[in-house]
């Protein structure tokens, strides 16, 4: 059997570098949103469930075909079925941008949003890429469960295969997170998982080996004797992976809202920790014969205490843990994951064990576990967020206690268990009823402003949970949240830097017309470009809707820009928009989230300034903000050395100064002609309203435009030039994170 052990290990090594990398492809897709981790994840899981479901179809429908009886072989062609199917994502990649049009989208409510045709291709189209081949995945795991039925210590076989593959896929998450990303870039990690694959299915294909008297081909009937007992253990195994699915969902939203902007690996390093939770609870019940229903109820009576022990007091584990770079951040996410996964992960190997000593066939216990883990990650990753993160997670943590309550009160030799079933799905809906929505300030820091400043404008499109503060000061600024960071505001700073992004490349040519501002935040930036009268064509791509509702709430500050008949406001990834449109801009600006926050890498590496610049008229500039003081000095140099590669001609400038020396917010300016700074000069009081809204944030004349330049394009390519830079294979951002008082500092010798 070992032999058996270790490859199943390696076939898991092999599923989580898929995953992993099918996280960053999804990502070009869709943008770093709910969709992308759910549609990832829920496919890979729910590709999983059906596979087992349908693992005897499925594997008498190759034993047939092919004319083997061996159902190691079998399980080798399977195994070669997975790795070819996967290729689908590779040609998907492929399709045309502009299938369905340069620009699919339709006006509702003012804002252009994706078409339905549009929306369910996308949809589709990664839904076939990531199910297929988990589909047969899927299959694999009884297939093999059956081959051993038989054995010596064949009843507990599944704890133990499932420990080994899940072993593999804990390390298939480091190796592609810390090796294969950073040296080979996602999309060749991908073709060598899919090679991997390949080799693997082949290996069984010559060599077989099943034991005597196994057969490949199996009833596709269920003995059903002794159902009330079976169906137990069903309804045990549902529970398990409805709670699983739950909670992952729960842990990557409550991690990510504590970090504010929490680093790209987050997401990765979540799915490490339940994974090796798994790992270590399936190889437990391996181990340990004589582990009873009743210790799997007290393990869950443990993960209830743990998870909400450590969320009471998060605040403070936080502030003395906060991780400062990939190996804290490891640890940091084990502290919050592990124990409560492994506690709630030991009911399914259990279960799995105990059909295994009556040789029934796992498939529908185990496809029926992941179909349940598929509904409570979709449940809490995008239903339950839709409604605001503190409804989320409250209503999580009383799922908790019905499932641990539920599991309670039923027996294994239980005739049936609908009462406690029916007892399950009321709480559960009454909870559902009466979880509280409201802005809790308990969820936050207790020194902070948000603990005595009035909030307003709360509104939740399950990927973030936005709301507006007031500062209470005579100007009346605001501030707008996305979760716990603090993400744009009014005040003199960001009004400064982010209305300059757009006057200094306006003034800079001669009569521009368009402008693409990827990212709205509260509407300085677009307020500057609309100031403009020249401009004829204004369009704002964001992929948080929500933020085009929030922007009546800063209409004093962004003079309604949104009403604007020259505006067009679109919901839909930066990036996506540029890969689609036809047209060209005279401007684009970009002012996304900070750069390290999860997925943001993609609008700071080569391939989109390269997407960019194939945007721009031939006197058109690109702005990109650079928060220096938000960054290593790693991060800082990777930004400007992939601007300067990209662009012909590039320039670097001040927009706000703070007191603190080395964070300062600073804009990258780049074009494809040069840079006509003396026009600046001369067009500076031409048009009485570009006047009016400079003056606004202390600028009056050209000249002080000039001041605030800190580095030429001879500088920056003196001290940036054949630097590393930043692409979308490696997303290099998502491997630095910054540890104060560590400020990235600007090199000008």
């Amino acid at each position: 059997m070992i032999r058996i052990f270790i490859l199943y290990a390696i076939s898991g090594f092999i599923s989580l570098g898929y995953q992993i990398t099918w996280f960053r492809v999804f990502t070009d897709w869709f943008g770093s949103t709910n969709l992308t981790f759910a549609l990832v994840i829920c496919n890979f899981i729910g590709g999983l469930a059906a596979g087992a479901l349908l693992s005897r179809r499925i594997t008498n429908f190759v034993a047939t075909r092919a004319n083997i009886a061996d159902p190691l072989r079998v399980y080798g062609l399977i195994e070669i079925l997975v790795g070819a199917t996967v290729l689908l994502t590779v040609f998907a990649e492929y399709l045309p941008a502009d299938l369905f049009g340069a620009f699919p989208y339709t006006l509702t409510n003012d804002i252009w949003q994706q078409s339905a045709g549009y929306r369910i291709s996308q949809i589709a189209i990664a839904t076939a890429c990531v199910f297929i081949p988990c589909l047969f995945m899927g299959a694999t795991f009884p297939l093999l469960c059956h081959v051993f039925i038989g054995e010596p210590k064949g009843d507990r076989f599944p704890a133990a295969l499932y420990a080994w593959n899940t072993l593999g896929a804990c390390l298939g998450v480091l190796a592609c997170q810390f090796i294969f990303i950073l040296w080979l870039g996602h999309k060749p990690t991908f073709w060598l998982m899919s090679g991997l694959n390949v080799l693997l299915g082949i290996y069984f294909v010559v060599t077989g080996g099943a034991p005597a008297g196994a057969v490949a081909t199996a009833p596709v009937s269920i003995d059903w004797r002794g159902q009330a007992r079976y169906g137990t253990l069903l309804t045990f195994a549902v529970l398990s992976g409805f709670l699983a699915g739950a909670l992952e969902g729960d842990m990557f939203k409550r991690i990510s809202f504590m970090l504010g902007s929490s680093p790209g690996a987050t997401m990765s390093f979540i799915s490490f920790w339940a994974i090796a939770a798994i790992f270590l609870a399936s190889a437990l019940v391996n181990r340990v014969p004589q582990l009873k229903l009743l210790h799997i109820k007290l393990a869950y009576v443990c993960a209830l205490v743990y998870y909400f022990a450590m969320w009471r007091y998060h605040n403070t584990l936080t502030q003395n843990l906060w991780p400062f770079s990939l190996p804290e951040l490891l640890r940091f996410t084990g502290l919050f994951v592990f124990l409560p996964y492994f506690f709630i992960s030991l009911l399914l190997p259990w279960v799995c064990n105990r059909l295994q000593a009556e040789k029934v066939h796992i498939g529908l216990t185990y496809g029926l576990n992941t179909a349940a883990f598929c509904i409570g990650l979709l449940g809490f990753t995008l239903i339950a967020p839709k409604v605001n993160i503190f409804y989320s997670t409250k209503l999580l943590m009383l799922l908790l206690l019905i499932g641990t309550v539920a599991l309670l009160v039923t027996t294994e030799k239980a005739r049936a268990p609908r009462l406690s079933i029916a007892g399950f799905v009321a709480a559960f809906a009454l909870a559902c009823i009466f979880a509280p929505a409201e802005f809790d300030r308990s969820y936050f820091l207790p020194t902070g402003d948000l603990q005595d400043k009035p909030i307003r404008a709360m509104k939740s499109n399950g990927t973030h949970t936005t709301f507006v503060m007031e500062e209470m000061d005579p100007r009346g600024n605001l501030r707008l949240f996305f979760g716990s960071h603090s993400m744009s505001g009014t005040d003199l700073a960001p009004q400064s830097y982010m209305r300059l992004m757009a006057h200094m490349p306006l003034l800079s040519q001669r009569r521009p017309r368009s402008a693409l501002l990827i990212c709205f935040g509260v509407g300085n930036t677009a307020s500057a470009i609309a100031a403009h009268s020249n401009m004829q064509q204004i369009d704002i791509v964001d992929l948080n809707d929500k933020i085009f509702e929030t922007a009546p709430e800063f209409s004093k500050f962004n003079n309604e820009v949104y009403r604007d008949p020259r505006v067009r406001m679109i919901h839909d990834d930066g990036r996506g928009f540029l890969r689609m449109t036809d047209q060209t801009y005279d401007l684009i600006t970009s002012e996304p989230p900070p750069p390290l926050a999860p997925g943001v890498y993609r609008l700071y590496s080569r391939e989109y300034y390269e997407s960019a610049l194939a945007h721009l008229s031939p006197q058109g500039i690109m702005t990109q903000w650079l928060p220096i003081n938000q960054l290593p000095q790693e991060a800082a140099d990777l930004i400007i050395s992939t601007f300067i590669d990209v662009f012909e001609h590039s320039l670097l400038f001040t927009g706000w100064d703070y007191e603190e020396p080395g964070s300062s917010e600073l804009i990258l300016m780049g074009s494809p002609a040069p840079i006509n700074l003396n026009r600046i000069v001369n067009q500076f009081f031409d048009d009485p309203a570009v006047v009016e809204d400079l003056q606004r944030i202390g600028i009056k004349s050209g000249a002080d435009f000039l001041n605030r330049i800190v580095a030429t394009d001879d500088v920056l390519r003196r001290n940036y030039g054949g630097l590393h830079i930043i692409s979308d294979q490696r997303n290099d951002l998502e491997h630095t994170i910054r540890r104060p008082p560590d400020w990235a500092a600007i090199r000008l010798n």
